[in-house]
């Protein structure tokens, strides 16, 4: 053997079987982990309804907000909206994150007592399809935990247990009657050995380090991929005479070519979605609930909405000024199927249904707006939700109105504003700045649904189509195979390579 060849071999062999041996921790953690997730989210609970039972709110000769909140020496609140419970209708009243809302009959203004724990038991009644005798706990939450992670994003929220279907829970946001998630022990399970491989949630408790040292695996990964093609063209000439009786070698060398892209692929796409997820998980944008005087809305403006049917019914507050969102019930209820995260299939069927059904109706659709709450107005602005949505953007970035460029609906879930940021229906705030910046605030509530910027945007890209597979084109249950083939087999690599390894320096 030459002395350039056995110079070939120390250097780059050294290099690619040490870093390997580092390299192999992460794809065994990640190649198994990642299997899971297809099982993980088959075996996700379904729910037997996606949507929230449908009502219209008459409320001819109901009290008004200002009246109701004064009776019962409510002074402030941060949000009100109106609720049925069998079969009456009720205002919602909340003052704030940390506490439960209350309840009151609009008609006769008595407060129902634990009026949102029965409102969130009934929903989750309704999303799952079980019976009242099944409920065993409802809890109020205000915080993410391993039983309902910080990819739900919504809170506050009720946790309603089930005694059946392996302790079945349900996470209800009654503010605006939707079902967040489903989890049951199996789910639990399976989440919590995907986030311990995948995630790496045994080092969140110091997220820099957690971040710092998956990136370093993840670099391994990628120094070893490369060090490895470069040594099977480098020795290709030789590799039949030296490989001749070393089969695990040639299994090593020959599967490591065939899944050498994949590695490739899923190493730089895990570590840009890493080192983005990180920066932005630092940038994200929550805005605290504000309170408004309840003695400043104007009894004039609700006495004009009481006058027709309403389909949904919010007052919220923006710089300390209270605002109606209104939803006639004229025409066809256009609210949107508000999907449940890693239930795909089943979800997007019914939200592109429900999308159809609209698109053959278009001409009934109702229009929401919103008015001042505090003061009357025989006008209604058609863009008066968009004007909403751009005072909020602008709150927020601390720009002139002038940088806005465009605000547009969007009712689905489809391209960067997937079914992971749960909010529909929201605006999409358009800014002319650098970043090409986007926010997406759900006008019923104030808050920021998503912000995407460019890099966002195209990390969001990269993440679905090089890392999860997610072609339109692609079969869903063929595309998990293929994936889970190629992990299974980066897997199956990564332990041949271990195992020779200790072969040689392990005696």
């Amino acid at each position: 053997m030459s002395k350039r060849l056995q110079q070939v071999r120390f250097n780059w062999l050294f290099w690619h079987r040490w870093l390997g041996v580092f390299a192999c921790i992460g794809i065994l953690m990640w190649g198994l982990s990642g299997l899971s997730h297809p099982i993980m989210s088959r075996l996700q609970p379904k729910p037997v309804a996606f949507v929230a039972p449908q009502a219209t709110f008459e409320l001819v000769g109901a009290h008004t907000p200002k009246q109701i909140l004064a009776d019962h020496q409510i002074s402030t609140f941060s949000h009100l909206s109106l609720s049925r419970i069998a079969d009456k209708t009720y205002l919602r009243v909340a003052t704030g994150e940390a506490t439960p809302a209350r309840y009151f009959d609009v008609m006769t203004g008595d407060e129902l007592p634990n009026g949102d724990v029965l409102n969130a038991r009934a929903l989750a009644l309704h999303f799952t399809g079980r019976a009242e005798g099944d409920i065993e706990s409802a809890t109020f939450i205000t915080a993410f935990s391993d039983d309902y992670h910080a990819v739900n994003r919504l809170l506050p929220v009720w946790r309603v247990a089930f005694k059946q279907d392996g302790n079945l829970r349900a996470f209800i946001d009654t503010e605006q009657t939707r079902l967040s998630t489903l989890v049951n022990d199996r789910r639990f399970w399976l989440t919590k050995f995907f986030q311990f491989g995948h995630n790496w949630s045994f080092l969140s408790h110091v997220p820099t380090l957690q971040v710092g040292v998956a990136a370093f695996v993840l670099s391994l990964i990628l120094i070893s991929a490369l060090s490895g093609l470069y040594l099977f063209f480098k020795l290709s000439n030789t590799a039949k005479f030296r490989l001749e009786k070393l089969k695990l070698r040639r299994w090593h060398r020959t599967l490591g070519l065939l899944v050498s892209l994949t590695t490739l692929v899923f190493a730089t796409s895990g570590l840009f979605h890493l080192i983005m997820s990180h920066l932005q998980d630092r940038d994200t944008v929550h805005i605290q609930p504000t309170l408004a005087q309840a003695s400043i809305l104007n009894d004039q403006v609700w006495q004009g909405l009481a006058k027709l049917p309403l389909a949904k019914l919010d007052a919220l507050v923006q710089a300390n000024v209270p605002y109606w969102y209104v939803l006639p019930a004229t025409g066809v209820n256009q609210m949107p199927v508000a999907q449940v995260a890693a239930i795909a299939t089943e979800a997007e069927h019914a939200e592109h249904q429900n999308h159809d059904v609209h698109d053959r109706h278009a001409q009934a659709k109702a229009t929401p707006y919103m008015l001042r709450a505090d003061q009357y107005s025989k006008e209604i602005s058609s863009n008066s939700v968009e004007d909403f949505a751009t005072r909020q953007v602008k709150s927020l970035s601390k720009i002139s109105e002038s940088s806005i460029s465009e605000v547009t609906w969007v009712t689905r879930f489809a391209d960067e504003y997937g079914f992971i940021f749960k909010r529909l229906p929201v605006l999409k705030v358009q800014l002319e700045d650098a970043d090409n910046t986007r926010y997406y605030i759900e006008p019923a509530t104030g808050a920021v649904a998503a912000k995407v910027r460019d890099i966002d945007g195209m990390e969001g890209f990269v993440f679905a189509y090089l890392h999860k597979w997610s072609f339109e084109s692609l079969n869903k249950d063929l595309r998990d195979i293929l994936v889970s083939l190629f992990a299974l087999w980066n897997v199956v690599v990564a332990m041949l390579g271990l195992l020779l390894f200790t072969r040689k320096y392990i005696k």
